[in-house]
C-alpha cells in the first residue's frame, strides 16, 4: 500500500472513529462520574506514538498520571478527556456535533488514540482497572507491576538524576529511566514497580514514547471515574473485542442486533479488510507472549 493512500486511510478511520464516539456519547445519557480520591501529584507526559505497525508517522498526545492522596492514581490522555468534557457540556445545553467540532478547534484539542482510562491500585492496592469507554463501556482488572531488570545508563531528565531499567511485558520490550529522588513507584501507561517515578518510556521498536515534560504537586483535582454499569471482561476478552471493534464496526454493530453500513468517499461499501495492522501497546496472545 502506498504511503499517501495509507495516510488517507488513517485519516478516514480516525475521523470515522472519532465521529462514531461523538455520536454515542450524545446520543446517551450523560455518565455521572464517581470521586475515588484527591490528586496530589501530577506527571505531564509527552506521547509519541505510531498508530500502525508499518506506519512511520508518530502521532503526538498529552498524556497525564496523577496520584491520589489515598494512593490510588488515575493514567489517562488529557486530549480524550476533554473530549468527554466537551461532549459533556454540548450535550447539556442541547448542542450538535458541528457545535463539538466548533469547540474543539477553538481549544486546540486534537483527537486521541489512547481511549482508554488506568486506575492504578484500584480496587485495592496492587490491581489495576482499565475503562474502556469505547462504543459501548467495558472494563477489565489485572495485577500491577512489570519484572524489571537494572542495566546501566544513568541521565539527568528535568533535572532529576535517573536510572535504566528494562522488561518484558505483554508482547514488547520497554525501558525506563526511573528518577532515584521521587519515591514514587510508578509511571507512564501500565509501567510502574521501579524504587522511583518513571520520568521516559521506549517500547524497542519504538512504536510508544514517553517522556515527561511537567511536575506538578497539591494539585487538588479529584480523581473521578464513570459511575454507570459497564461490562466487565477478562483483559484477553478485552483486547480481543478492541481488535474486532477496529477491524469492522459494522460487524459489531450487528452482533448487537443493529443495522448498520459504512461507505466511503465514494458512496461505495467500505472494504474494512484494507484496514492496516493497528499497533497496539500490547497483545495478550499466547504467540506474542511467547515470542516476548
Amino acid at each position: 500500500m502506498r504511503l499517501s493512500l495509507l495516510t488517507n486511510l488513517f485519516f478516514m478511520m480516525k475521523q470515522l472513529i472519532f465521529s462514531v464516539l461523538i455520536l454515542l456519547f450524545m446520543g446517551t445519557e450523560v455518565w455521572a462520574q464517581a470521586a475515588l480520591d484527591t490528586v496530589s501529584y501530577r506527571f505531564v507526559y509527552d506521547v509519541q506514538a505510531r498508530a500502525f505497525e508499518k506506519y512511520t508517522k508518530m502521532n503526538t498526545d498529552e498524556h497525564r498520571l496523577d496520584i491520589g492522596k489515598s494512593g490510588i492514581t488515575h493514567y489517562y490522555s488529557y486530549w480524550q478527556s476533554q473530549f468527554f468534557h466537551i461532549t459533556d457540556s454540548i450535550y447539556r445545553c442541547g448542542g450538535s456535533i458541528q457545535d463539538y467540532e466548533r469547540v474543539r478547534h477553538e481549544k486546540g484539542i486534537e483527537p486521541s488514540d489512547f481511549l482508554y482510562f488506568i486506575f492504578k491500585n484500584y480496587p485495592q492496592r496492587g490491581q489495576q482497572t482499565v475503562d474502556y469507554p469505547y462504543y459501548e463501556l467495558f472494563e477489565y482488572q489485572e495485577p500491577m507491576g512489570q519484572d524489571w531488570d537494572f542495566v546501566e545508563g544513568d541521565t539527568i531528565i528535568l533535572e532529576h538524576p535517573c536510572q535504566k531499567a528494562i522488561c518484558h511485558y505483554h508482547g514488547r520490550t520497554w525501558t525506563a529511566f526511573y528518577a532515584t529522588d521521587i519515591p514514587i513507584s510508578d509511571g507512564p501507561w501500565k509501567l510502574c514497580g521501579l524504587p522511583g517515578l518513571i520520568l521516559r518510556a521506549y517500547d524497542h521498536s519504538n512504536s510508544f514514547i514517553f517522556n515527561c515534560v511537567g511536575i506538578y504537586q497539591n494539585v487538588g483535582d479529584a480523581i473521578t471515574m464513570m459511575n454507570e454499569k459497564r461490562r466487565v471482561l477478562k483483559p484477553e476478552q478485552a483486547h480481543k473485542l478492541i481488535e474486532q471493534i477496529y477491524n469492522n464496526p459494522d460487524d459489531y454493530y450487528r452482533s448487537k442486533g443493529q443495522k448498520t453500513a459504512t461507505y466511503d468517499e465514494n458512496g461505495r461499501p467500505f472494504d474494512w479488510s484494507k484496514n492496516p495492522k493497528r499497533a497496539y501497546y500490547e497483545s495478550y496472545s499466547e504467540e506474542e507472549k511467547r515470542n516476548k
